[in-house]
């Protein structure tokens, strides 16, 4: 925002005018810089982009401190949104599963199949900054999220101002830490950061929903699964692995094998080339092996022991029937 004056040399009067309202009854917090900041954040620019822009552009653009009281409130606000977003699609999750089993008391603690993964700020496990999500399998809404990080931008800033005055920093910190205002709320590596933030999201469940996660559907890391097997005292954690995933695991053994098998095999042949096991035929069979599982899965609730086993034999009927192994020799 600019503050400009129009001034009229004939009458020799000047009116005050700004490029932006303003958008609280006090203070100053302009609609342009709002938006520009939210800008920066929805494009991941931050502040060094949006004043790279203003100055290509000829324009005055906000100072860093400004610039981040306005990304503390639209953090806030989204925050907020977020929360009530959830509340929503909890209580759409519960309303569903209730009228599927026939529940009518309200207050009955519910249980759910999500989906669980996380993802970081950058690859590498060397990023600061972590997020985790619970999804619901059955309407596909986001039920929670949680957020890991192990730097906190004011502590840095605050550090580099002390310069090199630790008990100055510390002091500061301390009070800092207690106000609830840092940033920091995970000590550890990052790839860590997963399994502590599915313990968070299993804890408050009952809290949050009223609702266990009993089925977790995941990519197979195991460590997440491990800290929240038992988060519930009276109900143990069901891991369910995602078919994608268990095809992907399948074709990448199959490519180990034959980067690992060398010369020929039993039959005097090598393991690849025509009619062999090349990495087309292993698209093939992982093609094969993920429908095999998912044209035969059970859609009842509690299935018999016996309608397990026909299952499975189905997929490996469907599967040792398929064109791409009648034709592998």
């Amino acid at each position: 925002m600019s503050d400009l004056s129009i001034h009229c040399n004939s009458c020799d009067e000047s009116t005050p005018w700004q490029t932006s309202p303003n958008l609280a009854k006090k203070g100053k917090s302009f609609d342009v810089n709002r938006r520009a900041v939210y800008h920066s954040i929805e494009t991941g620019s931050g502040y060094d982009g949006l004043s790279s822009f203003c100055a290509i552009m000829n324009m005055p653009c906000l100072s860093r401190a400004a610039y981040y009281k306005q990304v503390d409130v639209i953090l806030e606000a989204l925050e907020s949104e977020a929360k009530e977003e959830l509340k929503g699609a909890g209580q759409r999750l519960r309303k569903l599963i209730m009228e599927e089993n026939g529940i009518s008391d309200s207050t009955t603690i519910i249980d759910a199949a999500v989906s669980f993964d996380g993802t970081w700020a950058k690859r590498g496990f060397t990023s600061l900054t972590g997020v985790v999500f619970v999804i619901s399998i059955d309407t596909g809404e986001v039920l929670d999220y949680h957020v890991m990080s192990k730097s906190c931008r004011k502590c840095s800033l605050k550090n580099s101002q002390c310069e090199g005055n630790v008990e100055e920093f510390e002091e500061w910190r301390r009070e800092h830490v207690a106000s609830g205002d840092c940033d920091i709320n995970f000590e550890g590596s990052s790839p860590a950061m997963e399994a502590e933030g599915a313990s968070v999201l299993w804890n408050r469940s009952i809290e949050l929903h009223n609702m266990r996660y009993k089925w977790m559907v995941s990519d197979g890391d195991s460590k997440a699964f491990n800290t929240v097997q038992h988060a519930y005292d009276d109900c143990e954690v069901i891991k369910l692995d995602c078919v994608g995933h268990v095809q992907k695991r399948m074709g990448k053994h199959l490519m180990n094998l034959k980067a690992c098998s060398k010369g020929k095999l039993a039959d005097g042949k090598p393991i690849g080339g025509r009619g062999r096991l090349t990495e087309g035929k292993i698209k093939q069979l992982q093609r094969y092996y993920g429908l095999a599982i998912r044209q035969n899965t059970l859609t009842k609730a509690n299935p018999s022991e016996r309608e397990v086993d026909i299952a499975v034999y189905a997929m490996k009927k469907y599967y040792c029937h398929s064109p791409s192994l009648c034709k592998f020799n």
